[in-house]
């Protein structure tokens, strides 16, 4: 008896004493890995449909580009995460046809964009360790897992070679340069892609757009990984998700990407239509699982759309091609939206609508867009329904009223536009700003943006920027220069003045921007109250708050940690991991003291037994209540 409760006591001391060392020198850091979106570029069919209204619809005649035999492109992208292995995500979602891509590779890129640095070129393989891919048409593929040392804000490049004559039916238009080097052969496993290389691109009314062909999304294997997803129109497809990621970064996070899920001229409820209807894309509805839900890691959901619902029947060259959509139809739709997020376990939030007086959609040289009160009406009630009675459907919403004029609450602040409805650089730096900490995730008060870049876009000036557009490349050989040709330069005019359409030159590209200036900024603020279901308060009452975010759970203003959210410090996955190694070892202390227990319970008189019993008994009730 001596002997057991001896031995008992020893174990127990033993344990106790290892309970009470650092847990850090107790347990092994075992850190979790995740795949998670670190760069995207929604898929849109390339081309010009001249007969047809409809995006889908085969008649008409198919203006488009192709990739000559014997043919290398190489695209630049710039990953918004860092991690030790990647994955690339090849589409041929709207072709007609297989294409073939008969070598890969991908590399750190070099002094220029066409450029990569040669000693960290590296194979892209598939299915298995295959150099080549054939992917069918209307599928999309990913390559093997690369191991590569990506570095989140630093370009890569990914280099492509196509033996035979391609059609580049499936493209992205933002978020990159891609180079094509004619009938050179294979040059992915080169530095250069030969002086006479073309860029991709297309200018028109001082927007210029980046033919990015095939490739749409990058995954980086990292720590503790996941991924916010920016979901929406034109307004997004800009270079709001480096500067986000640029602010994270600034701030200390490192295991968040972001990426751009926005299409210029893209609607909620319909596709595209119109002579570039295909442009337009798909209705978010319909792109919403394959550009949002099902990007890898996302746990996070930004949504601006609805825009192009109201603007586009508006305009003179859409009036009767392009459907009407009612202000309930659109809220509606939002409600679908959200249905389909109900088992995903992502976190959505809806931002307002922006204002659009000023914006005229330059058409072949004639303004193509009257701004009127009924537009601008239709864009404050959903903006109504957004604020006040959205937390139904969505974790929150995110208010960008602080954008509007002071002086004329229907436009944008005019340094805050390129145009009058899209986002110059400094609007770009006063959304990112305007997103609450929860929205993406963080459970602290970040430092702002525009502190870090040393610029408060409220009082600076478009000239006073600063920095370049990420798609702003300067003149090239234009990917669509045939369809241009072919209606005489009208694609410019189409593209660049859709509604809500066209990639905007605002923001410095990754890692740039100037030297940080302390700044005082009003902290992003929970809202949790709402007024009853069924009543909406007027917009006037509305526009003075402009940093609000309204909660579904009143227990998540302040105190509660979101679902996915980063700790105050570097430290935090270590903390935590530290407190499940004080957890563990405690079990373990409470199953010795259970044997020993046990061992003494069996040196008592049988008596004791059912009293025993009967207590354990009660305990597991209790605990089962």
């Amino acid at each position: 008896m001596k002997k057991i409760l001896k031995t008992g006591c020893f174990l127990l001391t033993l344990v106790m004493l290892v309970c009470c060392l650092p847990a850090g020198l107790t347990t092994a850091q075992a850190s979790v890995y995740n795949w998670a979106g670190a760069w995207g570029s929604p898929a849109i069919e390339s081309g010009v449909t001249l007969g047809s209204d409809s995006v889908f619809e085969e008649n008409g005649i198919h203006l488009r580009d192709y990739i000559p035999a014997n043919s290398t492109i190489r695209t630049t992208v710039t990953p918004t995460l860092s991690g030790t292995k990647l994955r690339l995500k090849f589409s041929n979602l709207f072709g007609k046809e297989s294409i073939t891509i008969n070598e890969s590779t991908v590399a750190k890129t070099g002094k220029t964009d066409d450029m990569v640095l040669t000693d960290t070129i590296t194979q892209v393989t598939f299915n298995g360790g295959q150099t080549s891919v054939t992917i069918s048409a209307g599928s999309e593929v990913y390559s093997d897992e690369i191991s590569f040392n990506v570095t989140a804000l630093e370009k890569i490049s990914v280099s492509s070679y196509f033996k035979k004559s391609t059609p580049m039916y499936t493209v992205g238009l933002y978020g990159g340069t891609a180079y094509l080097a004619t009938s050179l052969g294979n040059r992915t496993h080169k530095d250069s892609m030969t002086a006479v290389a073309s860029k991709l691109n297309f200018t028109s009314n001082s927007i210029t757009y980046n033919t990015l062909p095939f490739l749409t999304r990058v995954d980086v294997y990292a720590e503790d990984a996941y991924c916010v997803v920016l979901l929406g129109d034109s307004t997004l497809t800009n270079d709001m998700y480096l500067l986000l990621a640029q602010k994270l970064h600034a701030n200390g996070i490192h295991n968040i990407g972001v990426v751009m899920s926005g299409i210029i001229g893209n609607r909620l409820l319909y596709n595209g239509a119109g002579l570039l209807g295909k442009v337009y894309g798909q209705a978010l509805l319909t792109r919403a699982n394959r550009d949002a839900f099902d990007v890898a890691g996302v746990r996070y959901i930004i949504v601006k759309i609805g825009e192009n619902d109201v603007l586009h029947p508006m305009e003179n060259s859409m009036k009767g091609i392009a459907p009407y959509a009612s202000t309930s139809e659109i809220i509606a739709g939002y409600k679908k939206l959200a249905d389909m997020n109900q088992f995903s376990g992502v976190n959505m939030y809806l931002c307002t609508r922006t204002p659009y007086k000023g914006y005229t959609r330059n058409f072949m040289g004639d303004d193509d867009l009257e701004w009127t009160q009924k537009g601008e009406n239709m864009l404050l009630e959903l903006n109504s329904w957004v604020k006040y009675l959205s937390h139904e459907y969505y974790s929150g919403y995110i208010n960008l009223d602080a954008m509007r004029d002071p002086n004329d609450s229907a436009k944008l602040r005019s340094q805050m536009t390129t145009d009058g409805i899209h986002f110059s650089r400094l609007g770009q730096i006063a959304a990112v700003d305007l997103i609450p900490e929860e929205a993406y995730g963080v459970n602290r008060d970040l430092k702002n943006l525009s502190a870090i870049l040393g610029t408060d876009p409220y009082t600076a000036t478009s000239s006073s920027s600063g920095g370049s557009s990420s798609n702003q490349s300067g003149s090239g050989n234009s990917a669509l220069s045939g369809v241009e040709d072919a209606i005489n330069g009208a694609i410019g005019g189409i593209i660049g003045g859709s509604s809500s359409g066209g990639s905007q030159n605002g923001g410095s590209s990754s890692s740039g921007g100037s030297s940080s200036q302390p700044q005082t900024e009003t902290p992003q603020t929970p809202q949790t109250d709402a007024p009853a279901a069924g009543t909406v308060p007027t917009e006037a009452t509305t526009l003075s708050n402009a940093n609000q975010i309204m909660m579904n759970d009143p227990a998540n203003s302040g105190s509660v940690t979101p679902a996915g959210a980063v700790q105050d410090d570097a430290s935090a996955s270590s903390a935590s991991r530290q407190i499940a190694g004080f957890a563990i070892l405690a079990a373990v202390a409470v199953a010795v003291i259970s044997i020993a227990a046990v061992l003494l319970i069996k040196m008592r008189p049988a008596s004791s037994a059912p009293l025993t019993r009967g207590s354990y008994g009660r305990a597991r009730q209790k605990h089962r209540v």
